[in-house]
């Protein structure tokens, strides 16, 4: 074989390897917020926009003003304070075919599937009966209106610190809120929950 042959078939063999090593190299720069560390490094560096209080814009511990049970305790449901052992807990209730629910409903789902690995989302769908439907009317107890309840009604369950004290801190609202304000609202709960689940 002579040295131009040996030259390129040198050459071929290291491009070869390289595309190949290329092809099968598990590097990722996926920023989907699907990759666990990813989520962890927002999480880390993540400043919440609420805190706790008894306004419109707080996350709140207790009923909140302007309800007819304001500044008492609520009776979080079982199946809530269970869901709390392992996420943040956020769900929405809502009828199939209702068309000023609905548009709720679909976003809620989606911010769920976002961040699937940090929530625990139940879709409340009435429609559905049994026991989606049990839970959906359950989920009343966080009304931030006290009744009569309207849907689609939205909940959001964390863990929070107040005075050193790690509680229960919810928000929640009857009809529609806007995709970014609602973002912000989940990352929040999840912050909470994953500053506070050690303690």
């Amino acid at each position: 074989m002579n040295r131009r042959n040996i030259l390129l078939l040198t050459v071929f063999s290291v491009v070869s390897v390289l595309l190949v090593s290329g092809c099968t190299s598990n590097n990722s720069n996926d920023n989907s917020g699907d990759n666990s560390d990813n989520e962890e490094s927002w999480l880390d560096t993540y400043t919440p926009i609420h805190t706790v209080g008894n306004g419109p814009n707080n996350f709140w511990i207790s009923y909140p003003t302007g309800h007819p049970n304001a500044s008492q305790q609520v009776d979080h449901l079982p199946w809530v304070l269970s869901s709390l052992n392992e996420n943040a807990v956020v769900f929405v209730v809502h009828r199939t075919g209702c068309v000023t629910c609905q548009p709720q409903a679909d976003r809620m789902i989606a911010l769920a599937e976002k961040y699937e690995d940090n929530v625990t989302f139940y879709d409340l769908d009435i429609s559905l009966g049994g026991d989606t439907e049990q839970k959906a009317y359950e989920a009343y107890v966080y009304d931030p209106a006290g009744p009569p309840g309207y849907i689609a009604l939205t909940v959001l369950v964390t863990l929070i610190e107040v005075n050193g004290d790690v509680e229960y801190g919810w928000h929640s609202w009857e009809g529609d809120v806007a995709d970014a304000e609602l973002e912000g609202w989940v990352q929040d709960t999840i912050y909470y929950y994953h500053v506070n689940r050690g303690n």
